[in-house]
């Protein structure tokens, strides 16, 4: 097994990405909050294109239907535990990544 290998079957055993997996299947076995997600995705692209054409009515209005569609797929049970996991695990990844940066770039300048 080669370092990276090791690395990523540390990192997937940890509880956080245990714990989120669990919740991320009972969220895909939900075809409700599925197709919610889906449209809050589909409404956050609209939302990002009337923004860069800067038409304002739109935004408000795609803002309006994407904080509706974000509060309803928040009331889900779970969800906030789940959405709070997806951070602290982006936290971790980029912590990890900083790591390894930082010994690379020690080993390059001769630390």
């Amino acid at each position: 097994m080669t370092e990276k290998q090791k690395l990523i079957e540390m990192i997937k055993q940890t509880e956080q990405i245990q714990r989120y997996k669990a919740i991320e299947k009972v969220i895909n076995d939900n075809q409700d909050l599925k197709d919610k997600i889906n449209q809050l995705k589909t409404v956050q692209k609209q939302l990002v294109n009337a923004k860069e054409i800067q038409k304002e009515k739109a935004i408000i209005h795609f803002q309006e239907i994407y904080d509706s569609l974000l509060e309803e797929i928040e009331g889900y049970p779970l969800m906030s535990d789940y959405l709070a996991l997806q951070g602290d695990i982006n936290e971790m990844i980029q912590a990890i990544a900083e790591i390894l940066e930082d010994g690379i770039n020690n080993e390059l300048n001769g630390k």
